[in-house]
């Protein structure tokens, strides 16, 4: 692993797998991003994999939400098939949804709503003491809770994917009812467990999103 100098007077680490990571101002900074670039995936039930291709440590667009809604940014990102990591913020809110040829993979937030093991159990899909097992047996293993409640065979891999969809899906409909914010998309390459993932169809989402606004606008006018 190496540091090198990239444009804009940054630094960034190198890996000799060929994998950037981003950007930062000094070396240190540099170093501790590498260290936390898994982090982009706040909620990452499998493990995903976020990396940097090399020489592509820029930003590719940022702006305000207010001028450009979330809607319309997922529907460009899909129309050209991208494949990357949208970083959103409100305030203390950080939310990041990552696509994968354009249909989106993974949406998490830092808000602790959408843990894994809080939605089974609160769903009756598994115990609270085969949860507990399941985490203390995550934490010792340094595996994420997905792969462990599987293993230990307490869940199916079927159940865990449709979880993960339908609370990806609603992650991502509730992030279209933002009004303000900012956000930031970066090309990289993702790549994950195909078998444990079931992708969604962006353009079907939006469309869905925009159903449910029409309805509830309407209840509204009555």
């Amino acid at each position: 692993m190496t540091i090198n100098a990239c444009p804009e007077n940054l630094f960034a680490v190198h890996c000799r797998c060929g994998t950037n990571g981003p950007g930062k101002e000094s070396e240190t900074s540099a170093v501790e991003a590498w260290n936390t670039r898994d982090q982009h995936l706040l909620w990452n039930p499998f493990r995903f994999s976020v990396r940097f291709p090399k020489n592509r440590t820029s930003i590719g667009f940022r702006g305000n939400i207010e001028s450009l809604d979330i809607a319309s940014i997922l529907q460009l990102l899909s129309s050209k098939s991208k494949t990357g990591v949208l970083q959103l913020s409100q305030e203390k809110i950080k939310s990041v949804i990552c696509l994968k040829e354009g249909n989106i993979v993974a949406a998490s937030d830092n808000t602790g709503q959408i843990k894994l093991g809080r939605i089974l159990y609160a769903n009756g899909m598994i115990s609270e003491e085969k949860l507990q097992h399941a985490l203390e047996a995550a934490k010792k293993s340094d595996k994420r809770l997905g792969e462990v409640l599987v293993s230990m065979k307490y869940i199916d891999k079927e159940t865990l994917k449709d979880v993960i969809y339908h609370q990806v899906q609603k992650t991502v409909m509730e992030l279209l009812f933002w009004k303000e914010g900012d956000f930031e998309y970066r090309d990289c390459v993702v790549e994950f467990d195909q078998d444990s993932v079931r992708e969604i169809n962006t353009m079907a989402l939006l469309m869905e999103s925009s159903r449910q606004m029409d309805e509830k606008n309407s209840k509204l006018a009555c």
